[in-house]
Parts: structure tokens; sequence; C-alpha cells
């Protein structure tokens, strides 16, 4: 593998150096943190809104200490159950919070944990300076009370590609997103959007709306139009998107229920259309739900059956076109929720689905017929530094089930053990849960164990997962196993500065092609990275950062890669930001690819697959021209100066640049 020129080493090398030389008071940006800690690395390219709107929700809808329940205060990022019951007992202890602050006093917070936090709560009818001066850490200043919010964005690659040029796609390469938000202080809100892909042809192409009555009669809240029912460990059914193994050992192994939510996503076939509602009484609370919601499906033209189900929600070409909501789910669901004395909380979920067409299917663990009906149980019971929880889920013929153990004495100290069982005719239609594969939910056995520990050098994170598929796949013709290592140093050794260790080892068994033939190779892949961030002044931040895979198929051969990137935060004042990053990249396949978050523009998340040799570079400037309005512009650019086209298919490109333009508009009226 040829490195780059010396002399573009020598300018990175002093780039991502030169942080070290200053010494000035910093705090890292909070939501970009986040999403590096809890969303880990993930092998799949991907473009989308959901996981950035779960943090960017807390944010601008903050929880109440007031009122917030256990399992509300674990929704937060860096709370574990031990820390969330400090808060309820000091908040017993003194009657209630009159500011945010009064955190800093609870018993087992760390001051950098209540720092990260402060803008994901807030104390409802208490304002005071203190806590408005915090707010300017916000992505977003909006108010999260009554008003309009109205959100437009629209992107465009600049590249003219094939699928355009030869008239495959029915639509322009502009991608559109609207969206509008109507809330009424907490009670009520209606919300509608409206999005196009990039290649289809009309502007509403995909349509969601919902309306949400809080406190309406007998009922705590109602919903008409899409939602999500979201309950348990995700087993059953979620929402399609939740955080999973990541650099965080703890956090992302438990998923706290949101009950009913108002759907507001732009997946366009994983979620409910219809009625839900939820209603409580005592230490019961009771939650139903009635959906039809049509899906795309390849339909087989003699039988009549669903042959696939493709998720990608395109709609450009003929045969995209064709499946386009060919056939609809009609499903009910009701769970039984009980809340006793703050440390028992259990529920039984059963719900049932039915489809007007049957899935044509050819191997055990798929889906079959057109009937489905699901019965589960889950618990979650805390003790003084125990938490147990878990859920178990009957779909007929099998039971998958998760069950974990965990400890905390506080600040210091977190452990987790989690075992998973995923029988291979389990059928997974709206389940989410914790695993190697968790969309799947099938064929998979394993055994988690994550430890979070706070010593003088920094807060220490590692997880070792093993897990096994007893039965072959489409993708593994043969039974197959594996294991995950992470370890993880997070430190300050200065205030204004904070460091990144992570060193990763993936050891399992995968469908490879070797002579033609698909065979199960054992494959062994490391990551090492190092990133460092450092505050210059108030107003400016440096950030770079390192990755090495060192990617092995026994069998096949060695292949390794490399990623820098350096990103400078500049915000010139309370109405103006700006956010660069120049990244440089070399591997010798796509085998050894090296995946990049970016965030940073508000409401997008995008994951790419950097392979090869070559640079990518973006900008992001951010300026309000009102108080309420904000306009954002990205361009992004990725160079790779030794090839002469760029993707394959429809989406190749004659050339070896590929640049990108976003334009987006946020206004609270």
């Amino acid at each position: 593998m040829k490195l780059l020129p010396k002399k573009i080493f020598a300018c990175v090398f002093f780039v991502f150096t030169f942080p070290l030389l200053a010494q000035v008071d910093s705090s890292a940006a909070i939501e970009d943190d986040i999403i590096d800690n809890l969303i880990g690395e993930s092998a799949e390219e991907s473009e989308n809104s959901e996981l950035i709107n779960v943090i960017e929700d807390l944010t601008n809808n903050p929880i109440d200490l007031n009122s917030a329940t256990i399992d509300e205060l674990q929704k937060i990022p860096y709370i574990d159950f031990r820390a969330a019951m400090n808060i309820i007992k000091y908040r017993d202890k003194t009657g209630r919070f009159f500011s945010k602050h009064e955190l800093f006093s609870v018993e087992g917070l760390s001051s950098e944990t209540v720092e990260n936090i402060l803008p994901m709560v807030s104390v409802q009818n208490i304002i005071n300076n203190q806590d408005k001066l915090h707010d300017k850490y916000l992505r977003s200043n909006f108010n999260s009370g009554s008003g309009l919010k109205i959100r437009s964005r629209t992107s465009k690659e600049l590249q003219p590609q094939d699928g355009y040029a030869d008239g495959a796609f029915a639509g322009s390469q502009i991608k559109e997103y609207n969206r509008l938000l109507w809330k009424y202080s907490n009670d009520f809100q209606a919300g509608i959007t409206f999005e196009k892909d990039a290649g289809e042809k009309p502007l509403n192409e995909f349509t969601s709306a919902h309306l949400s009555i809080k406190n309406f009669l007998f009922f705590d809240q109602v919903i008409l139009g899409d939602f999500n029912f979201q309950f348990g460990q995700g087993l059953a059914v979620w929402s399609p998107y939740g955080f999973s193994k990541g650099q965080d050992a703890i956090f992302p192994a438990k998923k706290e229920g949101s009950k009913i939510i108002p759907y507001t996503s732009t997946d366009e076939n994983n979620f409910f259309r219809g009625l839900a509602f939820t209603s409580s009484w005592k230490s019961f609370n009771l939650s139903c739900y009635l959906s039809r919601n049509y899906f795309d499906a390849s339909i087989d033209s003699i039988s009549g059956d669903i042959i696939s189900v493709p998720l990608d929600g395109y709609h450009r070409t003929v045969n995209e076109i064709v499946r386009r909501k060919t056939a609809y789910e009609t499903s009910f669901g009701v769970n039984l929720g009980i809340n006793y004395s703050k440390n028992i909380n259990a529920g039984f979920l059963i719900y049932h689905s039915s489809f007007n067409k049957s899935f044509q299917s050819y191997s055990t663990n798929e889906k079959r017929g057109s009937l489905f009906n699901y019965y589960s149980f889950y618990y979650d019971l805390y003790f003084p530094n125990i938490n147990l929880f878990g859920e178990s889920v009957y779909n007929g013929k099998s039971i998958a089930s998760i069950n974990s153990f965990q400890y905390s004495n506080g600040t210091n100290f977190g452990f987790l053990v989690s075992i998973r069982s995923y029988p291979r005719n389990y059928i997974n239609l709206h389940g989410l849960g914790f695993g190697e594969h968790s969309k799947d939910l099938n064929n998979e056995f394993g055994i988690y164990t994550g430890i979070k520990l706070k010593t003088p050098a920094g807060i220490f994170n590692f997880y070792f997962d093993q897990f096994k598929f007893p039965l072959s796949s489409y993708q593994n013709p043969l039974p197959s196993d594996g294991n995950e290592l992470s370890a993880s140093l997070i430190s300050k050794p200065a205030t204004s500065m904070e460091t990144k260790l992570l060193f990763k080892i993936q050891n399992k068994e995968t469908g490879t092609e070797i002579n033609n033939c698909l065979l199960v190779a054992r494959r062994f892949r490391q990551n090492y990275r190092l990133e460092i961030s450092k505050r210059l002044n108030e107003k400016t931040i440096l950030k770079g950062r390192f990755d090495f895979n060192n990617f092995n198929i026994k069998g096949v051969g060695i292949e390794k890669g490399f990623l820098f990137f350096q990103e400078l935060k500049f915000q010139s004042s309370r109405s103006a930001g700006f956010l660069g990053r120049i990244v440089f990249f070399k591997t010798d396949s796509f085998n050894s690819a090296i995946y990049e978050y970016e965030s940073g523009f508000s409401g997008v998340l995008s994951n790419l697959a950097l392979f090869g040799e070559g640079l990518r570079w973006y900008l992001i400037l951010r300026y309000k021209l009102l108080p309420q309005v904000e306009i954002s512009i990205k361009y992004s650019e990725t160079y790779k100066p030794k090839e002469k086209s760029l993707g394959s298919g429809y989406y190749m490109i004659n050339g070896n640049l590929d640049n990108a333009l976003y334009l987006q508009l946020d206004a609270s009226l």
C-alpha cells in the first residue's frame, strides 16, 4: 500500500498536533460527543435523520426533572438506572427542583455528567438566568412549547449519474424534505412530512402526518395518523431505528420504552398508520392501536404471493414504481403495563398482523403465510445497585428472549451482562432488538458483557460480545459464529482538551466468494482510533482523528486502510457558525473501507464508506436570519485522483469527483 506524499503527511501531522500546544478552557460539543459514543462504527452506508432526531428531540424537548420517571430519565445518554434513582431520591427529599443546576448536588452524579446532560433536562415553570445561559449550547434555540416549526431541506448531487443520463430515473437529482410541526403547550401536536428522494418525480412522493393529544378526557395520549409503538426491549415491536453497540459499553444495551410516539421520520415501510391511545389508572397503564398501512412489495405474477419486501423506499425506475404500495398490513395491539413502587415495571403485549397477500418463503427463518401473532412479557426491576430487565416473545412457533443484569455503584463503575436467544423460526416483523443482527432477530444466540469504569486516567469502556448463528442463511451457506471485542478510553489531560483511544477486534465467520463458490470463511478485522479535540478559545474547537484498519479473510489475504481527518468548528456569534472537515483516506479495497459518520447538519446523519485512495472535505455554514429563522448550507466533495469513474450501475459518475450541495431552512413561528 503506497503512502500519500510526504508533504501532505507533514501538513497533516502539524494540523493534528497543533491543538496540543494550546491551553485554553473548553468543553466538547455535546451532541457530537453523544453520536460518537453511542452509534459506534456501522458497516452500512446510509443517510438518515432518525438517530440524530432522537438526540435532537432531547435537546429541543428536554425532560422535566420534576415529573420524570426512572425510565424517562434513562433515555438521557450518560444516565444509568442508579443515577436515575438518585435523581428521584433527591427530588423526593427536597420536594422539587427549582433549577436544573441542582443536579450538581445529587449524590453519584459527577460534574462531567451533569455538564453533558444539562441541555437535555429542564425544570418546568422555573426559569432563571443560569438556565438561559446554558441554552446557548443547544443546537437549536427554538422554544419547545407552543408554536409552528418548519424544516425545509433540499440537496443535489452535482455530478451527472448514469441513471439520469439514460432516462432510467423518472425524476430529477434533487432530493426534497419538508416538515411542519405545530405544538400547543405540551398537550397538542400536529405534524406533516413530505419527502422526495433523488430520482423520484412527485414532491410529495412520501407523505406522513399525525395528530397527537395528551390529557384528553380519560386518555393520557391519543394519536391519529402515523405513529410508532415501542415497548419492552424491542423484540416484539419497536421503531425502525435505535442505538446498538458503540463506544459506550452500557447505555445502548438497554431500551427504554416510549409507549406510543408520533411518527415524524421518512422510513416509508416500517411504521403504523391509524389510531393509538394510552390510558392509566393508579399503577396500571393500557395502550392500544389499530393500523392499516401499505408497503412496497415484489409480487409473484403467477401465485400472487409476496416474494420480497424492499425497504429502501425508492420509486425512481419502472420496476421500483411498479412495486410501490402493492401490499398492505392490518395490525392491532394491546399493551398492559404495571408500575409498582418505582422499583417494578413490567408489561404484557399482544399484537396481531395480517397481510392481504401471503409471503412466499424458501427457508425456515423467513416470513411465510399471511397471519402473525405475538405475545410478549417484559420486565424492568430495580434494586439498590442492581437492575434486572428483559423480554420474552412467543410467536406461535418459538420464544425469542433477552435477559440482562446490570450493576452500578454510582459514578465510578458499571457492569452489564446480557444473554439473547433468537431462534431460527422466530419471524420478526416490527422488532429492533439488541444483537449482532438487530433487525433480523432470528437464528442468533449471544452473550454480551460490558464494563464502564471511571479511573484517574479517564473513562474506560470495554465490551465483549460472543455470538453464533446455528442455521445457514442467504449470506452464510453454513452455520457460523464469531465474537467482537472493543476497548476505549476517554480522558481529559487538560480542561480544554479531550482524547479518545479506541481498539476493536471483530472475529467472525461470514459468507465469502472464493473461486466463484460461496463459502464460510473466518473474517478478522482490527480497528484502531486516536482522536483529539481541543477548544482553542470560546469560539473555536479543533478535532483530529486517525483510523487504521487491518482486514483479513482466511484464504483470501490481508488488506489495510487508514483515514485521517481534521475538523474545525467556529461560532463567530450567537447567530453565525462554521464547521469544516478535511478527510484523507487510503484502503486496499472496499473490504477494508472505513466508515465515517458526518453530523453537524441539523436533522441529518450520514455514514459514508470511504475506500480506495482519495480526499473528502465539506463545509457547513449556519446563520440566523432572524432570532427564530436559521439557514444552513453544506457543500461536500470526494475526490479520487487515480480513478476514471466512481460508483456503478445507475450511480456511476464518469469522472473522479463526487460533490453535493445541501440547503436547509429552520423556522419557529
